[in-house]
């Protein structure tokens, strides 16, 4: 199979993918919630086997540590995946306020430059997406990690499609 074949048909299946996202975003959100569990899962084992096996590892008590952390909380959004969405949800609402919060900090120092509004106009609609979320978790809970999973869905099938476009004409 030619590489621009490829490039088409994984961005059509994302694509796909990210209008039945979109369609359900609450399932979708159950279906990140346990996929991150199940990253969690093997990355624990696999930090917890190194932290054992590896008698000459730097700093091995806290890899051991790190390590069954991730276990235990993958394990954790496995079994209950309605409370791995609200405890995923509230963490990307934090992530948005800080991320925002940086933002308008960065915007403060570059006042003087044609950067200012940008920086300013990201900072605050991040800064307000995070208040939102979090002020409001149960509702943003049952939807967000759905809607950012069908969005970046279609943005990365729309960009293979593209580039499968592109591969085809050289």
């Amino acid at each position: 199979m030619r590489p621009a074949s490829v490039f088409l048909t994984v961005g059509a299946v994302l694509l796909i993918g990210g209008v039945l996202a979109l369609a359900n975003p609450f399932a979708a959100s159950l279906a990140v919630t346990t996929l991150v569990g199940m990253v969690l899962v093997f990355a624990g084992i696999v930090q917890t086997w190194a932290a054992v096996t590896g008698r000459d590892l730097p700093h091995r008590i806290w890899t051991g540590a790190v390590g069954l952390l991730a276990l235990l909380a993958g394990i954790s959004l496995i079994a209950d995946p309605l409370a791995g969405v609200v405890s995923l949800t509230l963490l990307v609402g934090i992530v948005f306020l800080l991320t925002g919060a940086v933002r308008l900090g960065m915007a403060w120092r570059l006042r003087e430059t044609s950067l200012f509004w940008f920086l300013l106009l990201s900072g605050a609609a991040s800064v307000l997406i995070g208040f939102l979320v979090v002020t409001d978790i149960g509702a943003a809970a049952t939807s967000l990690l759905g809607l950012l999973l069908g969005l970046q869905l279609l943005a990365d099938g729309i960009g293979l499609i593209a580039l499968g476009l592109i591969a085809r004409r050289s």
